[in-house]
């Protein structure tokens, strides 16, 4: 009989360390006319899984869009793009410039373009950016020297309708999303609404667990694995045993 005790035991324990999945990579998307974001969609920097830092001598234009009507928004899980010799934000050696609409040519939406930010569990210190249109664009310029630079970040289709649709959360913000992206329905505790609505209970709980201290934290994983481990050679005896008998008995 399968051990559904043992799975469900080893799925918890996968859920302390979930990596967000990556849709696109940045550098796939340059120059292109539209890339569209569905829902929701993680992009990171680079070519590939293997290669996620940026790349040199970059002028790298990216327009993504979503349906008519509803708007993007950007929140970023890591961010470092290479500042200058005067400080975090500026001058910069390379830049990421945002823009509303479909061109470099909108309205700039970010007023930091350069530095280096670690994401949190309680929030990443980074602005957040939101369209005021279904298009928003990102510009990024690179020099001709690379300090392994990258970033990454989740673009969230979403509306600012009076009622949200059945089929849809509303976020503290007054934003509608998905009602898939929301922990609710969805082993997800990235902040789709950018108040971190729709992610507050699965946050409170990273929250709790950091603050045992990473000693601690990587013992509470090492024990989940034993466990799991423990389980499954349990499982595995109890069937021998059972084995064994009824042979006996033929």
């Amino acid at each position: 009989m399968y051990n559904w005790t043992g799975a469900v035991y080893l799925l918890l324990c996968l859920a302390l360390v979930r990596a967000t999945s990556t849709d696109y990579y940045f550098d796939n998307l340059c120059n292109r006319t539209e890339t569209m974001i569905g829902k929701a969609s993680v992009i990171e920097s680079g070519t590939s899984f293997s290669n996620t830092y940026y790349g040199e001598n970059l002028n790298c234009e990216v327009t993504l869009s979503t349906t008519a009507g509803r708007k993007i928004l950007l929140t970023w899980l890591s961010y470092d793009v290479e500042p200058g010799v005067g400080g975090p934000y500026g001058p910069c050696d390379d830049t990421l410039m945002i823009y509303n609409g479909p061109s470099a040519s909108g309205a700039t939406l970010n007023t930091e373009n350069c530095g280096t930010y670690l994401s949190s569990v309680d929030g990443f210190r980074y602005e957040t950016v939101a369209s005021t249109s279904n298009k928003i664009t990102l510009l990024l310029t690179s020099n001709d020297f690379s300090f392994l630079n990258d970033f990454k970040f989740i673009a969230t289709s979403f509306s600012t309708a009076d009622t949200c649709a059945s089929d849809e959360f509303r976020c503290d913000n007054g934003r509608c999303i998905s009602e898939t992206l929301t922990y609710d329905t969805y082993l997800d505790y990235d902040d789709n609404c950018g108040d971190n609505s729709d992610s507050e209970g699965f946050t409170d709980v990273v929250k709790d667990v950091l603050a045992l201290g990473l000693g601690i934290v990587i013992a509470i994983i090492i024990g989940c694995i034993v466990g799991g481990i423990l389980i499954c050679v349990g499982c595995g005896c109890l069937c021998y045993h059972c084995c064994c008998k009824n042979s006996q008995i033929v």
